[in-house]
């Protein structure tokens, strides 16, 4: 099983910033940029979904097929990409962890059986995104898509899923399930990655 794809999801309205999260800077530096950058350093391929033209290097940027939301952007992603699980993330979640993308492109390439790798939290809640979501994901996600279905946590309960849990997750501390909504959120990830 080959997990060698990553994808960006960059397509939001971002109502709650107010301005395009494509466009977000942490200390003048571009976050979209610097995580191509990073992904491209764990990943043979590096897709981005929009559907707004994005200017990122010679990075491949696809736009939904069906449907709409981040539903919509991984379920093209998985549609064009060249590996068996695609790993997941967004334009807003500025830290990665080299080292937890390995260990849970580990899990999916070792098995082979899950739909999906995810975190879920204390409260029992999935995180969606830092996560894999392989080819078998395909036909779920356009059922949910053409029934207008787009929230990723229904989809997540009918999926085959390999839980990674919090005690697990904790191993590895970089922050990056911390994502940017609110200009409260930008002013905090700058402090976070002046700290690091």
């Amino acid at each position: 099983m080959r997990a060698d794809s990553a994808l960006i999801l960059a397509g939001g309205k971002s109502t709650r910033m107010g301005y395009d999260k494509k466009g977000l800077e942490l200390n003048g530096a571009s976050v979209l940029e610097r995580l191509v950058v990073e992904l491209g350093s764990l990943f043979s391929e590096v897709i981005i979904s929009s559907n707004k033209p994005v200017m990122c290097g010679n990075v491949r940027v696809v736009s939904d097929g069906i449907g709409a939301g981040p539903l919509a952007g991984i379920y093209r992603g998985l549609e064009v990409c060249g590996s068996d699980y695609l790993y997941v993330t967004a334009c807003d979640m500025p830290f990665l962890s080299a080292e937890y993308i390995r260990y849970i492109r580990g899990i999916v390439t070792a098995e082979g059986s899950a739909d999906a790798c995810v975190f879920r939290r204390s409260d029992g809640l999935y995180e969606p995104f830092n996560s894999f979501f392989g080819k078998s994901c395909l036909e779920p996600i356009r059922a949910a898509l053409l029934r207008g279905e787009y929230k990723i946590s229904l989809l997540l309960e009918a999926l085959r899923l390999r839980v990674v849990e919090p005690e697990v997750a904790e191993k590895y501390p970089a922050p990056m399930f911390f994502n940017i909504n609110y200009q409260e959120d930008l002013a905090r990830a700058e402090l976070m990655q002046a700290e690091k």
